[in-house]
């Protein structure tokens, strides 16, 4: 089992986590064993860069439909949460996967999954070139509170037919359905001990030797930006 520390290894922005190439170029060691000039290597951000924003963009787009408020969310979320270019850079979502989202919200990582599988890997104004190729054939079920949620995000993937299903309900008493990934993101700190406990029990129980937990808690000690996630998500959810 995999788990996915979305506050230590994830990326800033698409442009930081191209970041380490451009200081590597700048090195002489690393420029003499690579022999790429350092132009190079800024061209491949910027192009990195760009494929990023064009990428969130597309998944964001499907969310018009469902109105300004859903879109604009989705928008920012994608644009500005590291965590998205951290699954798909770091290839943690293989191809032909049953993934299960825990507090799925809007259904935004099914909507950055289907953008990025439409998007030729051997672009670089689609795809970043150092990211793992797009996953493909996943499946993915969500599960949230907010029946609003819901709704738009049902409304957002309906084109992706049995792939895709998003149901209202209490993920504190849900049993998990078969999957190979299971994605809980912001969603334990939320939660009483025995709750959480409950949930990673159930999670463990449906999750075989091999198969994945991506798993993200905020410290709402840490910054202000974890008191600053947890005051929009209160809003949001009001």
């Amino acid at each position: 089992m995999t788990r996915a520390d979305g506050a230590r290894d994830v990326t800033a922005s698409a442009s930081a986590a191209y970041a380490s190439t451009v200081r590597a170029s700048a090195d002489p060691l690393a420029f003499a064993e690579c022999s790429v000039p350092r132009v190079g290597a800024a061209n491949q951000a910027a192009d990195a860069d760009f494929a990023f924003r064009q990428l969130a963009m597309s998944a964001a787009a499907r969310y018009r439909p469902a109105g300004r408020s859903s879109y604009y969310f989705a928008r920012g979320k994608l644009g500005g949460d590291p965590v998205f270019a951290a699954l798909l850079r770091d290839g943690r979502i293989r191809d032909d996967v049953r993934i299960v989202d825990v507090g799925c919200g809007l259904g935004i990582l099914a909507a950055w999954l289907a953008a990025a599988e439409v998007c030729d890997p051997l672009s670089a104004s689609e795809w970043p070139q150092t990211w793992a190729p797009p996953p493909k054939n996943w499946t993915l079920r969500g599960f949230d509170l907010r029946t609003r949620a819901i709704a738009a995000g049902q409304r957002a993937l309906s084109d992706l037919g049995r792939r895709v299903a998003f149901n209202v309900g209490d993920v504190r008493g849900i049993t998990l359905p078969a999957c190979d990934v299971v994605v809980m993101f912001d969603v334990l700190h939320y939660m009483d001990r025995d709750a959480q406990q409950m949930l990673l029990k159930s999670a463990h129980k449906v999750l075989a030797p091999g198969d994945v937990l991506l798993l993200r808690v905020g410290d709402i000690s840490s910054n202000w930006r974890s008191r600053f996630t947890s005051m929009v998500d209160w809003w949001v959810t009001l």
